[in-house]
């Protein structure tokens, strides 16, 4: 685990704006290069829309830096039953289903994890070689005082990435059933 500091931001449909322009300013800091930013802004926006759409109206998006990935972690309260949900493109006539597939296609990894509790989505963006700017605090991670309005830290997340308990409970990645996870060095999807 990372010894960076953790930012959360809470959010609803009225900070959904301000929740991606924090993520693109976290990314930049992080050296996530721009184009990359600008996929991983799209890919959360779709997080985050679903989150709202189907998750309870809202949920906690989580973001850091660990082992040269920006991670954005975003948990609601609803659920996911099909655990390949994005993992295979929609059809064509289909109304729906675009987001997490859209998701998979603009992140380095994407992990679901879903029970009736909440469901938990993570985006890992890769930061390119020597790009990490280090926080006032000498992590090299995202500094969450310096992450601009809205944004706090958990005083139970600082210092580390967050865990949680369905992450275990719910395999979804193939090295976690194996049990090597966290994967070394997530194959980028193209």
């Amino acid at each position: 685990m990372s010894d960076a500091a953790v930012t959360r931001l809470p959010f609803t449909a009225d900070n959904l704006l301000a929740a991606r322009r924090q993520v693109l300013v976290l990314a930049s800091r992080a050296g996530v290069l721009p184009q990359r930013a600008a996929d991983l802004k799209l890919a959360l926006h779709e997080i985050l829309t679903n989150s709202v759409r189907h998750g309870g109206g809202g949920g906690v998006l989580r973001v850091w830096v660990e082992e040269a990935m920006l991670i954005c972690e975003v948990s609601d309260r609803g659920h996911v039953r099909d655990m390949l949900a994005g993992r295979r493109p929609p059809a064509l006539d289909a109304e729906g289903g675009r987001g997490l597939w859209l998701a998979h296609q603009l992140c380095d990894l994407v992990q679901l994890s879903s029970s009736p509790a909440g469901t938990i989505v993570r985006l890992h963006c890769r930061i390119e070689s020597g790009r990490i700017e280090s926080g006032r605090d000498g992590s090299g991670g995202v500094e969450s005082g310096r992450a601009g309005a809205g944004a706090e830290t958990d005083p139970v997340d600082a210092g580390r990435a967050p865990t949680h308990p369905m992450h275990r409970a719910h395999p979804t990645h193939p090295a976690e059933i194996s049990g090597a996870w966290p994967p070394a060095r997530p194959a980028p999807h193209c």
